[in-house]
């Protein structure tokens, strides 16, 4: 079963953006206002780049610089890596692993609309996993009527977890023999 859901669903809207022109304590200045580990680069309205806190940390800190030795063009990653809003939630996190990337703006006609993180990705995954247990309980009850019959062959138990060739219903539970006689 394929679910599909569009970035833009689970896209956070407003971005943290910085003109190329900033200087680096600008950028940072604008991290910690925000409270944001990454800061979209633009030149004009046009997003090029990408400064996040392992920048900073690996090509300013580590190396014993200021920060205003450095410009915003030097410690920015570039090319941007970008999904468009319809594109599915999937892809994005394909694209996510395979770049090694934590941070995927989201960007429609060169113009940058969004951002989906790791953190998003975790989050929508979670709430699908209990979407989905939520509607296997809903269900059960209507699979699991007085027509079933009291025992089916080959499954899990419900209980222990194991596979087995006899599971009997009891009490709306599917358990091999063992669960069964406790």
């Amino acid at each position: 079963m394929e679910l599909r859901m569009p970035v833009k669903e689970i896209m956070t809207r407003n971005v943290a953006t910085v003109d190329i022109k900033s200087d680096v304590p600008q950028l940072a200045r604008k991290m910690l206002e925000l409270d944001v580990g990454s800061v979209i680069i633009t030149d004009g309205k046009h997003p090029i780049g990408i400064v996040t806190e392992r920048d900073i940390v690996r090509k300013i800190i580590t190396k014993n610089l200021k920060p205003g030795a450095i410009s915003v063009k030097e410690l920015m990653t570039t090319p941007l890596i970008t999904i468009s809003a319809t594109e599915d939630v999937t892809e994005a996190m394909h694209m996510m692993v395979k770049m090694k990337i934590r941070r995927l703006p989201v960007v429609e006609m060169g113009k940058l609309i969004g951002i989906v993180t790791d953190i998003d990705l975790i989050a929508v995954s979670a709430e699908m996993g209990s979407i989905f247990s939520d509607l296997i309980k809903m269900h059960r009850e209507k699979i699991f009527t007085s027509e079933t019959p009291q025992r089916i062959n080959r499954g899990i138990c419900e209980e222990c977890g194991d596979n087995a060739d006899d599971l009997l219903l009891v009490n709306g539970k599917l358990l091999c023999e063992s669960c069964a006689e406790t």
